[in-house]
């Protein structure tokens, strides 16, 4: 068997167990499967065009998708080894977590259904790590972040602190992070006075808030540089709230060889501004990938 070219820059424990696998049947993808079926499996959410998009419109199976979520995979599954294919499924947001009954119950420990079923090896969607998802799956840091409020640009020189976001009117997307963060405000921090929600996609929150629908949503720190640098004109980033968050991809937790590789694989790319992943960041985003990485580091 040719030498797989990631083997050699896993820990031992992680290179041996790969190997060890490839000749035993796997109920389940772990990078032992992906490498025996030389196929690598991502299930690609297409909520912004920041991260993906996908056509035609309604696909499931065969999308044409593009943006940098898609080359980053695509990428990765190129550093797995020349053999590997690429294979896309399109999911909502919120499948990512479904659990064997279609629905997703923060409170619970489970595999998602997706990961758990074979459909998906990863998901490589800009996941933050946080407590209830880890009831759930496994993440492989990208960057870190923090939540960007970007708001109306009628409210520039007027809305200056997270404490000011109380009683005003929100849009975000159904368990997000987004979301997360202001349950949790709302029974603490806006107690007397809370933030109203309304659910929506990532691009309709912007689009509420770029037509004066809602006073303000929640993003990631890329997509709101990427959205308000080049999509929405009347929507500006305000300033962050919340600690740092790590972004990153989901795997399933059992599959320590695979977490190994994304984790080699990332540290690879950071070693060089000019690497592929850097080179994706700075034709998305106008900043490599390192360059973010400075930026969210500097802002505490």
């Amino acid at each position: 068997m040719a030498r797989l070219p990631f083997l050699s820059r896993l820990s031992p424990a992680s290179a041996c167990l790969a190997m060890l696998c490839l000749s035993a049947p796997a109920p389940a993808r772990s990078l032992a499967e992906i490498v025996r079926t030389h196929e690598l499996r991502a299930c690609i959410v297409a909520f912004h065009p920041a991260a993906a998009t996908a056509a035609p419109p309604a696909c499931r199976e065969n999308c044409h998708f593009s943006g940098p979520v898609y080359d980053e995979v695509q990428t990765f599954s190129r550093y797995l080894g020349k053999a590997i294919r690429l294979r896309t499924l399109r999911v909502e947001w919120d499948e990512q977590f479904f659990n064997q009954h279609d629905q997703t119950d923060r409170e619970a420990s489970y595999t998602p259904k997706l990961l758990a079923d074979g459909s998906c090896d990863v998901f490589p969607n800009r996941l933050t790590k946080n407590a209830w998802r880890l009831k759930k799956m496994d993440f492989v840091t990208l960057f870190s972040s923090r939540l960007m409020v970007v708001a109306h640009a009628s409210q520039q020189g007027k809305l200056l602190s997270a404490d000011q976001l109380a009683g005003r009117r929100a849009a975000v997307l159904k368990n997000s992070t987004y979301y997360t963060w202001l349950l949790e405000q709302n029974v603490s921090r806006y107690r007397a006075n809370p933030v109203r929600l309304q659910l929506m996609s990532v691009e309709d929150s912007l689009r509420a808030v770029d037509d004066g629908q809602v006073d303000f949503t929640l993003l990631d720190s890329d997509i709101a540089i990427w959205s308000t640098r080049h999509q929405f004109k009347h929507a500006y980033v305000a300033f962050p709230v919340g600690g740092k968050d790590e972004i990153g991809w989901g795997m399933r937790k059992e599959d320590k060889d695979l977490q190994a590789a994304v984790a080699d694989f990332f540290a690879q790319q950071r070693k060089s501004e000019h690497s592929d992943l850097n080179r994706i960041w700075t034709r998305y985003y106008g900043l490599s990938l390192n360059k973010l990485i400075i930026l969210v580091n500097s802002t505490e």
